[in-house]
């Protein structure tokens, strides 16, 4: 950087041209030979990892892909594989299943021959708890309808050999159950028989209070008094372990069974009752403090690489262990047990246990050396860890400061799930833990309650603020709820957005009748329409904020339990139970009730739908680190380098959009630019070590004279200016045309010709024809849609001496390069607007 600080003539610039030129022409040569013609679609970018990790998106999935085709390979003439002495068709039920899990459907031919082969097995014909488990299994997920006889069949087998002895056996499941009085229940069995019942109930057969309770007092019985599961019951095991000593798959089995039970169970903490709706309510909810015992076993032996409990070196069960740990970390909405992100760690240990060249894992003698049951185990972890996290609840404070509502965001998760079509999971997040990292695992992070979020301590809420602004400034988006009667929370989370968006930005406003989360993904009716707040930061409203009802005191002054205004969003999803959130009536509910609670799911999934732009990445598609913060100087020597020019007008949105493109110019096309891009306002004396500037903006602005006198002289001197309006912003275009005519009053904005060197390719990059552009639209029903449109590039320019000196886009490039598009940002899409502004930099690099 030195080089530049005095390129302050056109022959300093010219030499700063022959340098620049050098590397372009060490680097482009690929993209001069392979200039490509562009028709425009849109898809994900993502920058390739530069750090050397073993888990990336494309590791993964070349992984998953693998292990599909080993698979498929292995299935025999029939649609069987290799079964498990004693235990047909259990092989082919398990393997069936993992392929579905990894996004294989009932169509696929390996499917389809494999479900023909299971419907010739009834469960009086395989008459093992394990083989008639996984067939349900299978059977739920890849064609319940057509299916539903041979899943109710299987259901009634399960509940028919359900233990019945009045010993420590009773709730549980043995391995044929035939003969009660002489056979024992085992975790394992159990564990296998309550995942079918909850896949069976998840698609509408009905499963018994009684079963439930049986089962869940089964697994508190089993646990032993150091938090894990053991095997098995049995008098030679030693006090204090009910169930042998733990291991980790049998841990992870009864913390995910307790889950299951309590969860189909669920004694909610807001109910519905007639027209009332209660919230917040009081509920002794025991079996928590039961799986938080079992997880505080497992993150205290937690070991990604081997089966915690087992002998030092041991190989014994460590697939069926990955197995039983990613459904813990699901059902328990944890990304960590202990201090370890299971999901990354795990699948790191087989990516590298499986090796670059194999397709599939080899297995051990716990698994009768059979490589198709490891593989099988190993693709459910890989397929279902990977699920997109939808929302993160943010814990702060004590349980029910941040958890009055603890099923709210699992209901709505459910809901998007079915209304979207999506595999989707939501998790817990501790601000007092959490870096910047762990937050931008999620898309939304939720926070709700009666009490402010502040923390109390200085320091904590310095860093809290710090990581929420980190957060939010790259790509992050917050939505908070007041819960019902109390203004804490309010004034607290108000007084919080101001600290970490500042004075400017961190105000909340009224939400209009126009903004799009009204009607993101439905219309919303208007009589259930209520106040919401937000604020504008980056390339849309990315804070969201719902105020609370005020309750109505009694003759006494005292808040009460019923509320004659309108619930909160998180007390309707809570007392939506699962009857109502598969579409089905509430025994209590009164049809006015329902319709609240549907008027809530229906703004939730609007708000989540506006949140996401529904393009949710999966974990291993999200980088664990954030990018390192790199400072003037620590960047890559002789290499393409950019500035941004300040101009206020909103210009502080998208602040990771020319960062963004200049990482992708250097990992997609292999050319050397600095990631480091200050921003430079027109009166630092750092304006002409810049011979590029990029500059974008929302709002109106308005230069001062000295600061359009510095702009002239820079254009003077050689400068490029690449400008566009942030989602295609009228006040912001406005204000830049009237500038420049302040700015060069003798300039004219010309259109950019097709077959001009920027779009032709002459420099490097791409060959550009059509660019494709996104508009929303309310469609008649009143849901608003994004459409897109390909369409010849539009630019404006001004020319000096031939060559243009600046660039002009009404429409909006920064936010697409942001990667955060909201529903009313029209403009380009990601991949148009990264093969534009590659253009664009190449030529301004090599045109002057």
């Amino acid at each position: 950087m030195n080089a530049v600080k005095s390129c302050l003539s056109l022959s300093d610039l010219f030499c700063l041209k022959t340098r620049l030129s050098a590397t372009i022409l060490s680097y482009f040569l690929c993209a001069f030979l392979c200039c490509m013609s562009v028709q425009a679609q849109d898809s994900s970018l993502e920058a390739t990892s530069e750090s050397g990790e073993i888990l990336t998106a494309e590791a993964t999935q070349e992984a998953i892909k693998g292990a599909v085709d080993f698979l498929r390979d292995k299935q025999r003439s029939h649609g069987e594989w290799d079964e498990y002495p004693g235990y047909k068709p259990g092989t082919t039920s398990l393997c069936t299943l993992a392929l579905l899990t990894a996004g294989l459907d009932k169509d696929d031919p390996t499917i389809a021959k494999a479900l023909d082969y299971l419907r010739e097995f009834s469960p009086a014909q395989q008459n093992q708890t394990y083989p008639v488990s996984l067939q349900t299994m299978v059977f739920c997920l890849a064609d319940p309808e057509k299916d539903r006889q041979r899943i109710e069949a299987n259901v009634a087998w399960l509940l028919e050999r359900q233990m019945k002895t009045q010993n420590e056996h009773h709730g549980g499941w043995s391995y044929v159950g035939d003969h009660q009085a002489s056979e024992r229940s085992d975790n394992s069995n159990s564990q296998f028989a309550i995942l079918a019942l909850y896949e069976a109930e998840l698609v509408g057969v009905h499963i018994e209070e009684e079963v439930w309770q049986s089962a869940e007092d089964y697994w508190l019985r089993m646990q032993n008094d150091d938090g894990s599961w053991g095997y098995r019951s049995s008098s030679l095991n030693p006090a204090g372990f009910a169930s042998g000593y733990g291991t980790g798959s049998m841990t992870c089995a009864g913390i995910a069974a307790l889950a299951i039970c309590s969860g189909v169970r669920e004694a909610a903490r807001a109910s519905a009752e007639g027209d009332n709706i209660r919230c917040c309510q009081d509920v002794d909810d025991p079996i928590a403090a039961h799986i938080n015992r079992g997880l505080n076993w497992l993150g205290k032996h937690f070991k990604a690489h081997a089966n915690p409990g087992r002998a030092e070196g041991s190989e014994s069960y460590f697939f069926y262990y990955l197995y039983g740990l990613e459904r813990v970390g699901r059902l328990t909405a944890n990304r960590f047990v202990g201090q370890s992100d299971w999901y990354r760690e795990g699948a790191e240990v087989l990516l590298r246990r499986k090796g670059a060249f194999s397709q599939f894992w080899v297995a051990q003698k716990d698994l009768g050396n059979n490589n198709c049951v490891s593989t099988s185990f190993a693709l459910l972890f890989l397929s279902k860890g990977r699920w997109p996290i939808l929302v993160s609840k943010l814990k702060y404070g004590q349980d029910q400061q941040w958890n009055q509502h603890p099923n709210d965001l699992a209901h709505l998760t459910q809901r998007v799930e079915k209304d979207w079509n999506l595999k989707l999971v939501w998790q817990t997040i501790d601000a007092k833990k959490a870096t910047v990292s762990d937050l931008l695992q999620t898309p939304i992070l939720a926070l709700n309650g009666q009490v402010s979020p502040l923390p109390d301590n200085e320091a904590e809420r310095a860093r809290f603020i710090a990581n929420l602004r980190e957060y939010l400034e790259q790509g992050g988006f917050i939505f908070a709820e007041a819960l019902d009667g109390d203004l804490s929370f309010e004034s607290g989370f108000r007084e919080l957005m101001r600290q970490v968006l500042g004075s400017e930005n961190g105000e909340l406003d009224l939400l209009g009748p126009d903004h799009p989360i009204w009607s993101a993904e439905k219309p919303l009716p208007a009589q259930y329409l209520r106040p919401i707040y937000g604020a504008d930061f980056g390339c849309r409203t990315s804070v969201v904020f719902v105020p609370s009802y005020r309750p109505k005191p009694d003759a006494q002054g005292r808040a009460p339990s019923v509320f004659d205004d309108r619930p909160s969003l998180s007390c309707l999803w809570e007392a939506a139970q699962k009857r109502t959130r598969t579409g089905e009536h509430e025994e209590h509910a009164s049809e006015k009730a329902l319709a609240e609670i549907e008027a809530a799911f229906i703004l939730g999934e609007n708000i989540f739908a506006y949140a996401t732009n529904r393009q949710l990445k999966f974990k291993d598609q999200i980088s664990s680190d954030v990018a390192e913060e790199l400072t003037k100087g620590s960047d890559v020597h002789n290499s393409l380098f950019v500035g941004v020019l300040e101009c206020g007008g909103g210009n502080t949105c998208a602040p990771r959009a020319i960062p963004n493109l200049m990482k992708l110019v250097r990992s997609r096309l292999g050319v050397p630019a600095q990631l480091f891009v200050p921003r430079i306002k027109p009166d630092d004396d750092a304006l002409f070590d810049y011979p590029t500037l990029f500059m974008h903006g929302r709002n109106q602005f308005q230069f001062s004279e000295s600061e359009r006198e510095r702009l002239r002289d820079y254009f003077q001197r050689g400068g490029f200016l690449f400008v566009n309006a942030v989602c295609a912003s009228k006040e912001f275009s406005d204000s830049f045309i009237e500038e420049l005519t302040q700015i060069l009053p003798d300039a004219e904005l010309e259109d950019v010709p097709a077959d001009d060197p920027v779009f032709t390719g002459r420099y490097g990059g791409f060959k550009i024809e059509k660019l494709q552009y996104r508009h929303r639209k309310v469609n008649a029903q009143g849901i608003g849609q994004t459409i897109l449109t390909d369409a010849p590039p539009r630019l404006k320019g001004v020319k000096s001496q031939g060559r243009w000196i600046l660039l002009f886009s009404p429409d909006d490039v920064s936010c697409a390069l942001e990667n955060v598009v909201s529903g009313n940002c029209d403009g380009l899409t990601q991949r148009s607007a990264f093969y534009l502004a590659t253009n664009v930099l190449f030529y301004a690099a090599e045109s002057f």
